[in-house]
């Protein structure tokens, strides 16, 4: 769906990009991740043809980015933080302009922009001025209007802004749903831990650099130590029937619970195993990593 071979962008001053390269298939949510300045934004709008690179090449479904930039934009939507509205308008006519710019007819216009709506959540404030919308607000619009078009690829740069928990519940089952057909979902958050959620691959980008790659599993298994904690029906007697088999760190008991941090994060599935053969009820085992602490070692170039 989308490779990116050595893409740099250079400014006056600056490298906003540094020989970044990756590939995102259909049929997945791609989470791309860095601190502000890291070069995301760069990232996105090279992608999506806003902005031309300065060297490397890129295709969206086998599109030159480079060469075809309108081409490529027909086929995405894309949301990003806009500095500009209609502000006269209401979100109501809003999107319906949009729709007529997409070449809908207007009863698609009208099914599309009333799923969008519900999705965004804004049919409280659909015929209010967009002039007198909050922040959180106008994101809300500019979701519903990246989530009416039919397109096979979306950019999403924080699309849960000011998004209740129900509507964010709706709109993960969505996207889960919208790449279940083969579509793909390139999406950028500063809140990891909700990534984890929606996100089956990462990316980390950090002064340019694409420094990291894999999923939430591969990651935490090469930059955290694999800790769990263990809420089971005996501490005691499970405590002994791991240390007993398992190779480990260190195991300890916190507060009744089995805080564990294995040698390798692979016989986790080992761990259930052996409590259930010995009769010991596993009432929860949870990981203590989490994206937020790989996202702090890799920014660091920290390597377990």
């Amino acid at each position: 769906m989308i490779e990116a071979n050595g893409l740099s962008k250079d400014y006056r001053e600056v490298r906003a990009l540094n020989d970044v390269s990756l590939r995102v298939g259909r049929g997945e949510i791609f989470g791309f991740f860095g601190p502000n300045g890291a070069g995301k934004t760069t990232c996105i709008k090279v992608l999506c043809g806003l902005t031309n690179a300065t060297g490397g090449d890129a295709s969206i479904m086998g599109i030159d980015v480079r060469r075809s930039p309108v081409h490529v934009r027909d086929n995405i939507a894309i949301l990003s933080e806009e500095s500009r509205f209609y502000e006269e308008m209401t979100p109501r006519r809003y999107l319906n302009m949009f729709g007529k710019f997409m070449l809908m007819s207007r009863s698609e216009r009208l099914s599309a922009l009333n799923r969008a709506s519900d999705l965004a959540d804004i049919r409280s404030f659909m015929d209010r001025r967009i002039a007198h919308l909050s922040m959180g607000q106008r994101q809300r619009v500019s979701l519903a209007r990246v989530l009416m078009p039919d397109v096979p690829l979306i950019f999403l740069d924080e699309p849960f802004e000011g998004v209740d928990i129900i509507h964010r519940r709706k709109l993960r089952e969505h996207f889960r749903e919208y790449v279940s057909k083969g579509n793909t979902v390139f999406f950028t958050s500063h809140n990891l831990i909700e990534a984890e959620y929606i996100v089956d691959r990462f990316a980390f980008i950090h002064q340019g650099k694409l420094i990291a790659v894999g999923t939430a599993e591969e990651l935490k298994e090469k930059y955290l130590t694999p800790s769990f904690m263990l809420h089971v029906s005996d501490p005691q007697r499970a405590k002994n029937v791991l240390d007993d088999n398992i190779r480990l760190q260190s195991i300890k008991i916190v507060e009744g619970s089995l805080s564990v941090v294995l040698s390798r994060r692979s016989d986790a599935s080992q761990v259930a195993k052996l409590l259930v053969q010995e009769g010991i009820d596993l009432y929860e085992m949870k990981s203590v990593g989490t994206m937020e602490e790989v996202f702090e070692r890799t920014t660091r170039g920290d390597i377990s």
